[in-house]
């Protein structure tokens, strides 16, 4: 008794069975979704060993990667933006935690825990915040629209 083919075996048109499971884009497969998952993915790039260059340089990839996915889809462009604004708003609080300690540091007031432990814990929580979305975008995003709650709406749609 032979079992039917699996339904991933016959291409869409018809034709010789394909082996194994269907490969979006594959000859006889219906192309891929582009979904935007790319720009949220990037966001990894934030822990390149050395912190500081790390978020800037994920920062401007996720940017780079909203303005080339505006061109393949909704759903891809829409993604893309709301990874570009929570790239903007890290970009933003980093910034900020940067100047902070350099003021207080400029002002001589580097004796105690507050200036520097403070902006390292802030810079900590920042890193453990920016991987928790990073995750949840890169993965949710293949499917369906993405947008952190705690992003700051820089770029609205068109």
């Amino acid at each position: 008794m032979t079992q039917p083919d699996a339904p991933w075996t016959t291409p869409v048109g018809g034709g010789a069975p394909l082996p194994g499971p269907p490969v979006a884009g594959a000859p006889g497969y219906p192309p891929a979704v582009p979904t935007g998952r790319v720009a949220w993915a990037l966001g990894f790039l934030a822990y390149i060993p050395v912190p500081a260059v790390g978020v800037v340089i994920a920062a401007f990839a996720m940017l780079l990667a909203y303005r080339s996915q505006q061109r393949r889809g909704p759903l891809a462009a829409e993604n893309a933006r709301n990874a570009a604004n929570w790239a903007l708003t890290l970009l933003g609080v980093f910034v900020l935690c940067g100047l902070w300690v350099l003021v207080w540091a400029l002002a001589g007031a580097t004796h105690g825990f507050f200036p520097i432990g403070a902006a390292v814990i802030v810079y900590f929580l920042l890193a453990l915040t920016h991987a928790v979305v990073t995750i949840v975008g890169t993965v949710v995003s293949g499917s369906r629209v993405f947008r952190c709650p705690i992003a700051v709406p820089f770029l609205r749609r068109r």
